[in-house]
């Protein structure tokens, strides 16, 4: 048991995914697409007890919160010109995404019980959610929606706001299926109508983001610990990727978890 694999995330135009590991203090990246096994592991950040990761494909530039530090940090790609964005008011920052378009990075910090955003210099910080949460381990936005989705693994709860924190909605779900299911909400994506989230000890789930009583399908099979869930899609993919899994060439779940990030979908696994 010497990884902890928590988030991961992937360049969109290279295919590389990257992954951080709490045990190890690492960040590392698989060098070359999707669904090849023989590609070359490399180790890039190095003692940095990462959490939440996020890769920015467009500038090159990889954020990771580090909780030993109580600070977000960011690099290039390769690891290197590592800069400090935040380290003042943190306590324990974990999740992390961005919206490149506007320069926008959103985060949690467990020990203040925030969620926040500011600018990828770290300028124009400011809180959005600071009531009804505790410790929003996932962050996802929906900027077709102009929406920010979030998951508590302590409240039990997904929920939703605008990307200013107004209109905060819960995620409606029925449960009734879940019977003697621990519902530890953790890692959370998007795409097209469906929400896909991590449920600790039992998998990732698919839910419909927004009807009411949605019923969640598992996609996955059973997994324990399964934390950071990422969606991305392969070239040939030219339709809303909702179907089930089993559906090779329309899209690809990353998820992490203790000892493995794995590709669903395309049946690849990488363990340690």
């Amino acid at each position: 048991m010497t990884s902890s694999v928590s988030f991961v995330d992937y360049h969109l135009t290279d295919g590389s995914i990257y992954w951080s590991d709490q045990n190890k203090q690492t960040i590392s990246r698989k060098t070359c697409s999707l669904g090849n096994e023989n590609s070359i592991t490399e180790t890039i950040i190095q003692n940095s007890k990462a959490m939440g990761i996020a890769v920015d494909s467009i500038n090159d530039h990889l954020y990771w919160a580090d909780i030993d530090r109580a600070a977000i940090k960011r690099s290039s790609l390769n690891g290197s010109s590592i800069e400090v964005i935040l380290d003042e008011s943190l306590q324990t920052p974990v999740a992390i995404t961005i919206d490149t378009s506007n320069s926008w990075l959103y985060f949690s910090d467990h020990g203040r019980h925030t969620i926040e955003k500011c600018k990828f210099d770290g300028s124009s910080r400011h809180t959005l959610i600071n009531e009804d949460v505790q410790t929003p381990y996932g962050l996802a936005l929906d900027l077709n929606s102009k929406r920010l989705y979030w998951t508590d693994s302590a409240l039990y709860h997904i929920k939703s706001s605008n990307l200013d924190g107004t209109d905060v909605k819960v995620v409606s779900i029925d449960v009734s299926s879940l019977v003697d299911i621990s519902i530890v909400v953790m890692g959370i994506d998007l795409y097209g109508s469906y929400l896909y989230v991590s449920n600790l000890g039992t998998g990732v789930y698919r839910i419909q983001k927004n009807k009411q009583n949605a019923v969640p399908h598992r996609i996955s099979g059973t997994h324990h610990s399964a934390y950071g869930v990422k969606i991305t899609k392969s070239h040939s993919d030219t339709s809303d990727a909702t179907t089930m899994k089993g559906s090779v060439g329309q899209m690809i779940i990353l998820f992490a978890g203790i000892l493995f990030v794995e590709f669903q979908n395309i049946h690849i696994h990488i363990k340690w």
